[in-house]
């Protein structure tokens, strides 16, 4: 192991951040980076140190980066309706935090990307880190043209591409997903179910992150990181509803549904830069998003023990104990 490695992470106070900064600091010296108007509660009682700055503003990050061997850039944009937003967020704020990284010559950068920068497939075949790269969605684009950046950036560097990650804490249409199986006993979904789609619990993608941070070989290299298994909608909803031990009722959607709200999404995005979240979700039910781990098995020793069953479980509580407080 690397003596004494500084590790700075940005996107600290999000989904990621909040369930990754705990465990490395732990092990390593942990400084966030934080804007201004952040909301750092869920660092407050953790051993780390707290630096302001804003990715947007590249003067601002000097002295976030002092002293800093590794960092782990997890800040991007997921759910904005503008397409702006998408840019500043995932390209923008890349591109500036490499220059600030290259002033105080920073050993390395762990960068989050996305298995949205692939093609979609359309067979059960494994999706594997040489599969095609073809995003759909502004999101994959600019995850990917910030993959570029990275590459060529000159600092030694690692891509991860996360697959769809779940768990406590997690704002998003998946979190709707097991909303509505608890509040209303009933899911949406497109066509007959049967697509493959792995899933990442939030503990087994930080177990994963944390694995990286001390290995040198897998500078240079891609790894996707999911879950051990690919499950078919079906299947998953069946295990959602044993985990939570409620029936929940499948209503399925004509696949011509989806492939609306795809081209209503696009045609919005094109013509106004708007983009409509809810709807691209809609449309990507109907595909097949299963991803293959042997590479970070083993290379990296991933092994994400994690169980489809027990991630939704422990989901499932935290929402359950969520809206138990908001009423």
């Amino acid at each position: 192991m690397i003596s004494r490695v500084n590790i700075l992470v940005t996107g600290a106070t999000g989904f990621i951040g909040r369930h990754l900064v705990g465990p490395l600091s732990k092990t390593y010296s942990v400084r966030c980076l934080v804007r201004e108007s952040s909301d750092i509660t869920p660092l407050k009682d953790l051993n780390v140190d707290i630096a302001y700055g804003d990715l947007l503003v590249r003067d601002s990050l000097g002295p976030a980066l002092d002293g800093i061997d590794l960092v782990y850039h997890l800040a991007g944009e997921v759910y904005s309706r503008r397409k702006q937003d998408y840019y500043k967020g995932n390209v923008l704020a890349t591109q500036n935090l490499l220059e600030a990284c290259k002033e105080k010559n920073t050993k390395r950068i762990i960068f989050i990307s996305s298995t949205g920068v692939y093609k979609p497939a359309t067979t059960r075949t494994l999706i594997t880190e040489k599969s095609e790269c073809e995003p759909m969605s502004i999101y994959g684009k600019t995850k990917l043209e910030a993959e570029g950046l990275i590459r060529k950036c000159g600092i030694p560097w690692v891509i991860v591409r996360a697959s769809l990650i779940y768990g406590p804490h997690q704002k998003s249409v998946l979190d709707r997903f097991f909303r509505d199986a608890i509040t209303k006993g009933k899911i949406y979904i497109m066509g007959n179910g049967d697509n493959l789609r792995s899933f990442c619990f939030i503990d087994n993608f930080v177990g994963g992150l944390i694995l990286l941070a001390d290995k040198p070989e897998v500078v240079g290299k891609t790894y996707i990181l999911s879950d051990n298994i690919s499950y078919t909608y079906n299947k998953v909803i069946e295990t959602a509803s044993k985990a939570i031990q409620q029936k929940i009722r499948v209503v399925q959607l004509p696949s011509f549904f989806g492939n609306i709200s795809w081209k209503i999404n696009s045609l919005i995005g094109d013509v106004f830069g708007l983009f409509l979240v809810e709807l691209y979700a809609i449309g990507k039910t109907q595909l097949h998003e299963a991803y293959d781990i042997a590479k970070a098995r083993n290379e990296i020793g991933y092994n994400p023990r994690i169980t489809l069953e027990t991630g939704i479980k422990r989901t499932a509580e935290w929402i359950k104990s969520n809206l138990s407080n908001a009423h």
